[in-house]
């Protein structure tokens, strides 16, 4: 078969599976596979089963809009999320086979679904206008303002297919009165919350008559989806229940009497505390969170928060004081690694996760140095073994126990669930793309191999991690992938790829635009400068205040420790990043005429000019290095737009209209400066796109830019190369 090199349009060749779940009893997987129409822009997901006993898989769901498989407690159903109806809506189905049925809500379905302990229950959250009977949207408001508010919520309830068709122009006014009022990805909030509801489950299908579904939480908050108790009579959810929300940067985790709605604050956070998880005998919960110490650098662990005594003193109809942090333990805090994220690659389809529960074992994943591992935390009697780390829950005589059982490095771990001594997990390396496994009795099985042709097709470059320290000795991780059929002694162009974040880290997934190019000849290099997160606080969170100075050297210093292997040539050196990697790009070029050509991203080039613009106010205030009333000084000086005039790379510009988190005008500005000074520069925006491209042609798009523009520099005379 002849071998060819990869171009754009191959990103929706691959098929993706995620969102893996193992039955109660571990014979079984559900999973999600995604395919792609790139011509119709679509993509479809249907649900299928893999048995660990035959080690077949089979086509469950046929709809191409199926999604979010969530097993029943005892194994016999499985409920999942669809828009086969025309909104996202409760189906259920018998896994060994027949028509599934829909849960028909008025609601529309906005999160995972959640099975009540004994079968009887789903819990889902959704959107709802939860203003009291006499509010106004603000004091001086036209009389008939709340009208307009009331008018808006109940449009933006309705499914698209179900919006009539209006006469006239809608009342699209948007009057803002909170401090955070939207967010990228969802746009504006409007006088909407997010709550929880549940359903009861029927025996058989009910028909089609949309009844209400019981909404669990009440008051003018946004909440999350809960966990329960053992016994069900319970949910533990995050929500900060407070007026001046928009003012803190924590949620903390309430308990609901799931029949009375009644509720009370179970734990007050000093910060986020996320993905919280109850014990089978419901003596623990298990979170993700930290104390704010670091402000939003602070590093994320896991916690353990012993809670039966709270919930049997609520059952008893007192009203105990809420835990605090000194009622919990951290369970990771002398690993000083990252806990509850995992590995991402393009492309691929989400992933499961967060903390899973099995008996007195909970499990987690905690990256490192940009591999992810999933640990086991276990509850010990008296003293702990002589390997294995140990913590005291608060002198309570028990101890935890902390064990790497999955992960190694040099492959990404992009999900896992666990059931009955089995792991199911999907994982990914720099040359192969992510595929779903399982592990049983120490025996390692592959699930899917769909991509397997398709892949042989394509031209791949190998891959290697290494060690190199940057000027002032700091040691940091890198990754190289030598350009396909790579030959010793050889010069090769060379792209260097910068990550978001900055609080994020590359690892060692497969990335489609590193191998779209290493197919096409280049040698591709990327890093985790210091601010990239897995490398423990301070690693992370020196750089706040100080962008542009230990990260970009950092990541120079990759470069010449790959010039210094003698396979780059130094004429064609290439330069591209996305969000903070568009930062650090337009940074760059300021800095350095290393570059023979340079594409940024979604960049912000105007840390004073950006702030209120963004939707993450709280991080750039803290990380750009303050408001621009007290430090207009260092923003200004860490603005590309400062340095703008240093400018000699030709660079090429991509950003969404809709971007709410690096604005479209931080772009527009930078663009105008260039174009101002008589620079070589080309902006291209993608209409009605978040920070994040989404619509297959934008995505195609953008590859086949960065292509024809370093192509159209590559060993170009360097007097050609710098013409505007």
């Amino acid at each position: 078969m002849d071998i060819r090199p990869i171009t754009p349009q191959d990103l929706f060749g691959f098929k993706c599976f995620g969102d893996t779940r193992l039955s109660p009893d571990g014979t079984q997987i559900a999973y999600v596979r995604q395919y792609h129409d790139a011509e119709k822009e679509k993509s479809f997901t249907d649900i299928w089963l893999y048995s660990l006993e035959t080690g077949e898989s089979k086509k469950l769901t046929n709809s191409g809009k199926d999604r979010s498989p969530r097993w029943s407690p005892d194994g016999k159903r499985l409920a999942f999320t669809s828009d086969r109806s025309g909104k996202s809506q409760i189906w259920i189905i018998d896994p060994s086979g027949g028509e599934a049925w829909r849960v028909p809500t008025k609601e529309e379905v906005k999160s995972d679904l959640l099975w009540s302990p004994d079968g009887s229950k789903i819990f889902f959250t959704s959107q709802a206008f939860s203003k009291p009977e006499d509010w106004q949207p603000y004091p001086g408001a036209p009389e008939d303002d709340r009208a307009r508010a009331v008018e808006q919520a109940n449009r933006a309830l309705k499914p698209k297919d179900e919006k009539p068709k209006e006469n006239g122009k809608p009342n699209d006014i948007k009057v803002i009165t909170r401090l955070r009022y939207r967010m990228d990805g969802q746009g504006y909030f409007g006088d909407l919350r997010r709550h929880v509801f549940w359903v009861k489950v029927p025996e058989g299908p009910p028909g089609d008559v949309e009844e209400a579904a019981t909404r669990l939480t009440v008051g003018d908050y946004d909440h999350g989806l809960p966990d329960l108790t053992p016994c069900g009579k319970y949910a533990v959810l995050p929500a900060l229940r407070r007026d001046d929300a928009d003012y803190h940067l924590k949620s903390d985790l309430w308990l609901f009497e799931v029949e009375s709605g009644k509720h009370l604050l179970l734990y007050d956070a000093p910060g986020p505390a996320n993905g919280a998880r109850i014990s089978p005998d419901g003596r623990y919960l298990a979170f993700f969170g930290h104390d704010l110490a670091r402000n939003v650098s602070t590093r994320t662990d896991l916690y353990i928060l012993p809670v039966a005594r709270f919930i049997e003193s609520v059952s008893r109809g007192e009203t105990p004081p809420p835990l605090t942090l000194k009622d919990a333990v951290n369970l990771t805090s002398d690993l000083d690694r990252a806990a509850g994220s995992l590995g991402g690659s393009e492309p691929r389809y989400q992933g499961a996760g967060g903390v899973v529960w099995q008996g007195a074992d909970a499990y987690f994943p905690l990256t490192d140095h940009g591999e992810v591992f999933v640990y086991r935390a276990s509850r010990l009697s008296g003293t702990t073994t002589s390997h294995g780390e140990s913590k005291d829950t608060q002198g309570s005589g028990e101890r935890w126990r902390l064990d790497k059982v999955l992960g190694t490095p040099g492959r990404s771990l992009g999900g896992f669930d666990v059931k009955s001594g089995v792991i199911a997990f999907q994982s990914s390396t720099p040359e192969k793309p992510e595929d779903i496994f399982v592990l049983k009795d120490g025996v390692e099985t592959r699930v899917t191999r769909e991509n397997d042709e398709f892949l042989s097709q394509l031209a791949l470059g190998k891959h290697e991690k290494f060690r190199y320290r940057s000027g002032d000795g700091q040691e940091l991780d890198g990754w190289l992938i030598y350009p396909h059929g790579y030959e010793p002694g050889k010069k090769y162009p060379l792209l260097l790829l910068v990550h978001g974040g900055p609080h994020s880290a590359y690892g060692s997934s497969f990335m489609f635009s590193a191998q779209l190019f290493a197919s096409r000849g280049y040698a591709v290099a990327y890093c985790n400068p210091r601010g990239s997160s897995s490398y423990g606080q301070e690693f992370m969170a020196v750089i706040d205040g100080d962008w542009g100075r230990k990260d970009y050297k950092d990541v120079m210093a990759c470069v010449d420790a790959v010039v210094e292997r003698g396979i780059v040539d130094e004429r064609n050196i290439f330069v591209h990043g996305w969000s903070y990697g568009g930062y650090w790009t337009t940074w760059a070029v300021t800095q350095t005429d290393r570059f023979r050509a340079a594409c940024a991203g979604a960049c912000v080039a105007n840390l004073h000019s950006d702030y209120g613009t963004s939707d993450i106010m709280w991080a750039d205030e803290h990380e750009y290095g303050g408001k621009p009333w007290e430090n207009a000084d260092i923003l200004l000086d860490r603005s590309p737009l400062s340095h703008v005039a240093n400018v000699t790379t030709p660079i090429l510009l991509l950003h969404g209209e809709n971007d709410l988190r690096c604005p479209i005008s931080q772009t527009e500005q930078f663009y105008v400066g260039l174009k101002r000074l008589g620079k070589t520069a080309v902006f291209v925006r993608y209409p009605g796109e978040f920070h994040g491209l989404r619509r297959h042609l934008h995505r195609i798009d953008r590859y086949k830019r960065m292509l024809a523009w370093f192509e159209y520099y590559r060993n170009r005379p360097e007097a050609e190369a710098r013409k505007v």
